[in-house]
């Protein structure tokens, strides 16, 4: 074990107000202002008041990380101010609740709640042991291992990361009141980085090896630096197996929804993706992943390897569809104001809602009602014909009747000018023709009919974008960072569209 009077810089305390983080070249090219902090504390409000109460998943979890860590030794008072803090930075940064990409502020208290669970089996062990000095390390990383509100993309930047925590006064007080060393809780945070091979390997490696220079462990402390590698392995595994091992494979849907979404995959490659991320994990870091899951409680082991079942079978499933495809027609029917659609047809539509990625989805009950709606628009896609079994739809309506993302303001909201297109949903193993393709056209044509002149929605920035590639004309109305989940408006009287939706009329796939 390695004494505290190596893990602390006796300057550190006297570096407190003067943080020496990076350098101002690189600093992040913009600067969170208090008015956007302010806004963020308005708008979530009511998610304050909820989590207060102890009815969000934030709250719970908090309250478990508080159980345990008090178990593992962790001083009661350091402990809840320091989450109170983490919460209130994540969320008023715009990485609460309402943001749509994966590295979020639930992500970051799974990856502590799993870690000091991991820490509890570990200990019941006799032949090893994570000290409690080593376990607040790990907690703080854990913690803040993804603490990087600037970014540009979901996947965090280890070295912004490293930036803001140095440059936090607040965050860098908590570390110092627990007597460890910033460098030392770095090199935790850099080891994270993923995947961890080739350039991302061998930049990360690097910088770990300056960091110990930093905290004072000379090449030939092996042992020590020889552990902290082996602490930082264990957070990263820790933290990528924790939201599939915590909840049940709706929280593993809603995970790799997100992770797709940052990473801007198709929604044909989610469960394939997710496989050779579980594989990749279970093969290629074996013996971590097998160490940490040998000392975590049956219920969680049992929660993972469920999940990796159910996206294994959902992907053979869509392997199985392949062939079986062969020689179906897809039908694209618009179903009518005047027949109401039957509970049959209702039941699978909203088993598409709940089993399709898509991050803006509806509750049941609000989507029954918006397609009772009379003025609401319904495509389907039909297998061979008409009557056939429903495989995907896309769903709108007019503006007014949606609620718009907060910070979204579209001036034609009240102009019962633009209809709003829910999304596009099309059922696992039916994604990559062209059934979503012209879902979305198919929408538009009955836009026009229905003499709207604009369409709106939500969608990644790079669809946007490859949209405009194809010569649509598209304007991003509200942009979202880093998510990318943007709102966007086409017009509709534009000539490209009205011949997209002719050249379209009649198509059967």
């Amino acid at each position: 074990m390695v004494r505290s009077s190596i893990f602390t810089s006796d300057s550190e305390k006297d570096d407190l107000d003067n943080p020496d983080g990076l350098s101002a070249a690189k600093l992040p090219g913009r600067l969170t202002s208090f008015g956007f902090e302010f806004y963020n504390r308005i708008k979530l409000f009511p998610w304050w008041l909820q989590y207060h109460k102890g009815q969000t998943a934030e709250s719970n979890l908090k309250n478990l990380i508080i159980d345990l860590g008090r178990s593992l030794g962790l001083e009661d008072r350091w402990l809840k101010d320091i989450l109170r803090h983490t919460i209130s930075e994540f969320s008023k940064k715009g990485l609460g609740t309402d943001y749509y990409g994966y590295h979020n502020i639930q992500h970051e208290l799974e990856a502590v709640y799993f870690t000091l669970l991991s820490i509890s089996g570990i200990n019941r062990a006799e032949n090893f042991k994570v000290s409690q000095e080593e376990t607040t390390y790990l907690f703080v990383a854990a913690l803040f291992h993804d603490y990087d509100p600037l970014k540009e993309f979901d996947k965090p930047n280890e070295d912004c990361v490293e930036f803001f925590i140095r440059n936090d006064p607040k965050i860098r007080e908590f570390i110092i009141n627990a007597n460890l060393n910033l460098d030392l809780v770095m090199i935790l945070i850099h080891r994270t980085a993923y995947p961890f091979k080739g350039e991302i390997e061998q930049y990360a490696t690097k910088k770990i090896d300056e960091l110990f220079e930093e905290a004072g462990i000379s090449q030939h402390d092996i042992k020590i630096r020889e552990r902290f590698r082996s602490l930082g392995w264990f957070l990263s595994v820790s933290e990528r197996i924790a939201g599939y091992a915590l909840g049940n494979y709706e929280h593993a849907r809603d995970i790799a929804r997100r992770n797709a979404h940052a990473l801007g995959w198709h929604p044909s490659v989610i469960n394939k993706n997710s496989v050779k991320f579980f594989d990749s994990m279970m093969l290629e870091e074996k013996e971590m992943f097998d160490f940490i899951m040998l000392n975590v409680p049956s219920e969680f082991r049992k929660n993972f390897y469920d999940n990796v079942a159910y996206f294994k079978e959902s992907w053979n499933r869509e392997l199985g569809l392949k062939d079986s495809k062969r020689g179906i027609k897809l039908i694209f029917v618009t179903e009518g104001h005047s027949s109401k659609v039957d509970e049959n047809t209702m039941k699978i539509l909203l088993d598409i809602n709940n089993r399709v990625s898509t991050l803006m989805r509806q509750n049941e009950d609000y989507f029954r009602r918006t397609i009772a709606d009379e003025s609401s628009i319904l495509v389907t896609l039909r297998m061979n014909n008409s009557a056939g079994d429903v495989i995907g739809y896309a769903k709108g309506g007019p503006l007014e009747n949606y609620e718009l993302r907060t910070g979204t303001v579209d001036v034609n909201k009240g102009s019962k000018n633009t209809v709003y297109l829910e999304g596009v949903s099309v059922l696992e193993g039916y994604w990559g023709g062209s059934g979503g393709h012209y879902l979305r056209i198919k929408f538009l044509g009955e836009a026009i009919k229905n003499e709207y002149s604009y369409v709106t929605g939500y969608v990644h920035r790079d669809v946007i974008n490859q949209r405009k590639k194809k010569s649509e004309i598209i304007e991003i109305v509200q942009k979202y960072d880093p998510d990318k989940l943007d709102y966007y408006r086409i017009d509709l009287n534009n000539s490209i569209y009205q011949r997209m939706v002719t050249d379209a009329y009649d198509i059967v796939c």
